[in-house]
């Protein structure tokens, strides 16, 4: 399997445990010890623990419930995209960006749960309707009218929320936060396997092995955000 593959090329432990409650995101290293820290970004070693409380499983379930395609929204954290919560209601649109920030696929996103200037650095952000305009590659989310803009649509991520709804809040938590954990280190092996000159394009094929294509799609998503570089190493095997 994927698992006996990535340990033989010794790419890295990637399964090891901080401890029993979180699970450490290593570094990769190749066999000379080169660094490639330059084009991965750093990866989840603990998803907020002190957020992850029986009222955000609560607003997760409302926002999968009110908006139609939250899949898009939960895509866009976890790819990496730039996302912008609009609304006039202040402490909505905060509780928004709150939750949103959960799905972050690294340790801490560069947030803004509110402002009322424009802010291009911004990963989440939250802001009034007036200065939608000015996020042109956004995704949108428009907390007056339960609509997302310019996201993307996400079998993975529909199913993942709908499978959420019949949880008690304690196992909402876990599930999700096992299934982000997933997700992300599935990228990372993605992207050391394509790094491999005698794996390369046939990585994404070795990953669908132990995964669903539609999670497949998603981890690829999440590895193309991390590093870019694989889209072209891995474009003859093409999604």
């Amino acid at each position: 399997g994927i698992r006996d593959l990535v340990r033989s090329r010794g790419l890295g432990d990637v399964y090891k445990r901080q401890d029993n409650k979180d699970l450490l995101m290593t570094l990769v290293l190749d066999r000379n010890f080169s660094v490639r820290q330059s084009s991965i970004s750093p990866f989840i070693a603990k998803s907020f623990e002190d957020r992850w409380t029986p009222g955000k499983a609560e607003d997760i379930k409302f926002l999968t419930k009110n908006f139609k395609d939250f899949d898009q929204a939960i895509h866009a954290v976890l790819t990496g995209k730039q996302i912008v919560v609009i609304g006039t209601d202040k402490d909505e649109v905060k509780r928004i960006v709150q939750t949103l920030e959960l799905f972050y696929p690294q340790q801490f996103p560069l947030s803004i749960d509110w402002t009322e200037e424009f802010a291009p650095e911004g990963e989440i952000i939250g802001t009034l309707p007036t200065l939608v305009k000015d996020y042109k590659e956004a995704v949108i989310v428009n907390a007056q009218n339960q609509k997302i803009v310019n996201g993307t649509t996400c079998r993975y991520c529909k199913n993942l929320l709908s499978s959420l709804l019949d949880l008690e809040p304690e196992g909402l938590i876990s599930a999700t936060k096992v299934k982000i954990e997933m997700l992300v280190e599935f990228a990372k092996i993605l992207i050391e396997l394509s790094k491999d000159p005698t794996i390369g394009s046939s990585s994404l094929e070795l990953i669908k092995q132990d995964v669903s294509t539609d999670a497949a799609e998603v981890i690829f998503d999440i590895a193309k955000g991390f590093d870019p570089s694989i889209i072209e190493i891995i474009k003859e095997n093409w999604l």
